[in-house]
């Protein structure tokens, strides 16, 4: 499976999770500066830049302050919450806050939040 088809299937894997809590969320055909787009009842709630790596030996990425800040700006024109999902090899889903990653020119990202445990504390505060 080449690069852009694990990229695309993370994505579609993103996308299914958000609709399993009850949003809609349809993938960009042409991502940039997002992947996924979220709804629910009408109003979008998140845009979603997408992350993945498939090196068996690599538990970290790298997302640069370019693509951070074109996610902001993005989100804040749509009245959007921006998220960063990423995974590694054969991991969940995990869950980034650009905002708060703005410090450097380039953002390392970890194992973290989990998007399901992010998406099920969205459900118990409601």
């Amino acid at each position: 499976m080449t690069n852009y088809r694990k990229g695309m299937a993370f994505e579609f894997r993103v996308r299914d999770l958000f609709r399993k809590y009850g949003y809609t969320a349809e993938r960009k055909a042409a991502s940039s500066p997002y992947d996924i787009i979220v709804m629910k009842n009408g109003k979008i709630n998140f845009l979603v830049d997408a992350k993945k790596t498939s090196q068996r030996d690599k538990d970290f990425l790298y997302v640069k302050r370019n693509d951070l800040e074109k996610i902001i700006a993005e989100s804040k024109k749509l009245g959007a919450r921006p998220l960063i999902i990423y995974g590694f090899y054969r991991s969940p889903a995990f869950v980034a806050f650009p905002e708060k990653l703005m410090k450097k020119n380039a953002a390392r990202l970890e194992a973290g939040l989990e998007l399901k445990e992010y998406l099920e504390g969205r459900l118990l505060r409601k």
